[in-house]
């Protein structure tokens, strides 16, 4: 059953998208007639513009039957939920988790991180082309510019889940690494983040790498920022936002954190969170 909050969520995307461009059953144009049968390859060649970038979201997985089947999220893994109970791993974020459902490849639905990995892969790059499609025009468009939000929080997150959730051991501390934490919650592209994955996959970094290693994330906290503002979104009043806000603060956290220990270590801040 679809969580209530989530049915929020997807009743704003299914009004400001108008359903989306994405599936309406309208108009008999060759571009319209491939987003209406998600023949996304050939709507791509045929589209341009907002419709365009709604035919790579198509591509990456982002339509409105995956947000009505699988917005709800997934029952997290009884590995996962018992290690979060225990904080064995430390904090836990579970938003790429969610994402990964709603794109139809999480761990419940595919168990091969392998394979995990080759879909996040190949989705990152069509929500990256969907970007650069709506890009030039979220200025006067709101739906498009609600869509560019959602493209950059699923780029955001897919991007953390390659540079993140890539080991299968932990480490109890950011810096410096300490003896591998063996545990079976560590799952490689997952979406299940605990803090000791974070480490791992920094922790033999100096800050400054760190920071220029979440580049890409400081850049996604921007646009974000940018397409909550032109869609006129107000995430801090609408439950049906919250995967947008609960992202970006994941992410910010994060930056925060690697500020605060190099802050520690030798007085510098050297990641940028003016966007958080």
């Amino acid at each position: 059953m679809v969580k209530p909050p989530y049915i929020l969520f997807i009743c704003l995307v299914v009004f400001l998208i108008s359903c989306g461009d994405l599936q309406k059953p309208s108009s008999t144009s060759k571009c319209d007639d491939a987003l209406n049968a998600q023949n996304y390859d050939l709507a791509i060649n045929s589209c341009t513009s907002k419709k365009k970038g709604d035919a790579y979201m198509g591509k990456a997985g982002f339509t409105i039957l995956n947000l009505i089947n699988n917005s709800s999220g997934e029952t997290m893994p009884s590995n996962i939920a018992t290690t979060k109970a225990s904080n064995a791993l430390g904090n836990l974020d579970d938003t790429g988790a969610k994402i990964l459902y709603i794109l139809g490849f999480a761990s419940t639905q595919d168990s091969d991180s392998d394979s995990r990995k080759a879909k996040i892969t190949s989705s990152l790059s069509n929500f990256k082309k969907a970007i650069s499609s709506y890009q030039g025009i979220i200025a006067n468009d709101k739906n498009a510019a609600l869509m560019y939000t959602y493209a950059n929080v699923f780029s955001m997150q897919l991007n953390q889940s390659l540079n993140l959730d890539k080991n299968t051991v932990g480490s109890s501390q950011m810096k410096p690494c300490s003896s591998d934490i063996s545990n079976n919650a560590v799952v490689k592209f997952d979406g299940y983040l605990f803090e000791y994955e974070q480490f791992k996959a920094s922790c033999s970094k100096s800050f400054s790498q760190m920071c220029t290693d979440q580049s890409e994330t400081i850049s996604y906290i921007a646009k974000i920022a940018d397409g909550i503002s032109k869609s006129a979104v107000d995430t801090d009043k609408n439950s049906n936002t919250e995967i947008i806000e609960k992202s970006k603060t994941a992410s910010c956290t994060l930056l925060k954190a690697i500020n605060a220990a190099s802050k520690l270590s030798d007085g510098t801040e050297p990641c940028d969170v003016s966007s958080c």
